[in-house]
């Protein structure tokens, strides 16, 4: 868990740096997140039924080696491609090891201590949210973008040897066959979707690439639906979407995962480009939104037993759209105490949003569709993830690239990044350098300041969505 939530935020610090060691532009940089969330996203249930037909530690330590591996490979590319490749392969790694976790936890310890121990596990979590950044731009600062990888792997050298000791062998009795249709179908749905947005500002909207992908993934995703309802047993049971409030918990979800994963992807390059600021700065000042996250985490499942979900879900989803606020007043000239606070209050609102969006999932599907429950929360979080680095990523793209190519004047090359603009002014003298440098610094200002733009907007209408559909109260199954 520590590992899994650390490196959501601590690729993002690197993203400059690999940039300019690269050559990447901003789309090249999208699918270096979105690589590794869309690949664990298509394959989460897939993970999970390989564990309870083949046994738990077996495929767990196997993903767990595997994944040390692929971030070793990562750490090794001598190209963006590879790099992204690589992270294909941490992503089908982790789908083996997340999964695995807490029926392994369900497994060690008996009923009673459960509660302590999934609270320990999430717990870690918070604090791999917290020290990402930090740890990240110490590396960067210290090592380069590579470290940011390769610091996965003595984790895994210490702790599968102690997983082959310790964790016992366990599998389902009665394990149903894995559902090959629907893997297929949503993996597809999902990259021809993902691939579209991200694509598309680049090679254009109407190229044959990005339409074939985009209608491949639309078709993928509408076959999805009638195809599970006609399984006896299929990949999670796509029925309980059309009950009320598993749909406004699976929004709030896919609403504060877009929004993170969005913020996390710009605001690193933000503090670096904008403020010039180093990897280690922008890593401090991304660290209070993991402290947040962690410290309001336990506090929202104490407020939902109090004041019901509908009023923690709507607060935490309010706190998290303020946040934004601040980061929306960004300069090249503001203090760094604005990214310390949105992202600290986005952190909050998190933390106090994700307890009440799952609770109401689970209190509504009850014991016997627990397992769907966990599905849609899953797949919630990692879907969300891999939209919002495409969503708003493409946004920001889009809207540099017209910024900074406005004029006519500029070649191609400048509006793929930040670091091309820079590679082509580097190639002028006098005037026409300096004003092209300033240009590329007030266009990411603009472009940047519209993908936040667009996180707090999702936000918003999760809540109203929220407030909605959660307008009555369901006695909670048991």
């Amino acid at each position: 868990m520590f590992i899994s939530a650390m490196d959501m935020t601590i690729v993002n610090v690197a993203l400059p740096d690999m940039s300019g060691d690269l050559n990447a532009g901003i789309g090249e940089l999208q699918w270096v997140i979105d690589a590794f969330l869309v690949s664990l996203a298509g394959l989460l249930l897939v993970g999970s039924g390989l564990a309870d037909r083949f046994g738990r530690r077996r495929v767990f330590l196997l993903g767990f080696v595997g994944f040390a591996a692929a971030s070793a490979l990562a750490a090794a590319s001598q190209t963006v491609g590879e790099v992204i490749v690589a992270r294909v392969l941490m992503g089908v790694a982790a789908s083996c090891v997340l999964p695995p976790a807490l029926s392994l936890l369900a497994v060690l310890f008996p009923p009673e201590l459960r509660p302590k121990a999934v609270g320990i596990w999430s717990a870690v979590g918070g604090v791999g949210l917290a020290l990402g950044p930090v740890v990240g731009g110490v590396l960067v600062e210290v090592a380069g973008w590579r470290w940011v990888f390769l610091v996965n792997v003595p984790f895994v050298l210490l702790a599968a040897p102690l997983g082959l000791r310790w964790l016992p062998e366990s599998r389902r009795p009665g394990a149903p066959p894995l559902d090959v249709p629907g893997v297929a179908l949503s993996t597809v749905a999902l990259t021809g979707i993902v691939f579209a947005l991200i694509e598309g500002v680049d090679a254009g909207w109407t190229s044959p690439a990005v339409l074939c992908a985009a209608a491949v993934g639309i078709a993928a995703g509408v076959a999805f639906f009638p195809i599970e309802l006609r399984r006896a047993q299929p990949l999670f049971d796509v029925a309980v979407l059309v009950r009320p409030r598993v749909a406004a918990g699976a929004f709030a979800i896919l609403a504060c995962y877009i929004a993170t994963l969005g913020m996390l992807f710009l605001i690193p390059q933000y503090v670096q480009y904008v403020q010039d600021q180093s990897a280690l700065v922008s890593g401090l000042e991304l660290a209070p939104f993991g402290l947040g996250l962690g410290a309001l985490a336990p506090v929202g499942g104490r407020l939902v037993a109090r004041y019901g979900s509908r009023v923690v879900l709507l607060a935490g989803l309010l706190t998290a759209t303020a946040g934004f606020a601040p980061l929306l007043l960004l300069s090249g000239d503001s203090s760094p105490a604005l990214v310390v606070l949105g992202t600290g209050i986005v952190g909050c609102g998190l933390g106090l949003s994700v307890p009440p969006a799952t609770a109401v999932i689970m209190n509504d599907l009850g014991v016997e569709k627990a397992g769907d429950g966990a599905a849609v929360n899953q797949l919630g979080r990692q879907v969300g993830g891999a939209l919002g680095v495409a969503i708003v990523g493409s946004v920001f793209a889009a809207i540099y690239a017209a910024q900074v190519t406005d004029d006519g004047r500029v070649p191609a090359a400048a509006k793929e990044s930040i670091e091309g603009t820079t590679d082509v002014a580097n190639r002028l003298h006098g005037a026409a350098r300096v004003d092209l440098l300033h240009d590329a610094v007030t266009s990411f200002d603009v472009a940047a300041r519209s993908g936040l733009a667009v996180c707090m907007a999702v936000l918003l209408l999760s809540a109203a969505n929220a407030a909605v559909r959660l307008s009555g109260r369901t006695p909670v199954k048991r």
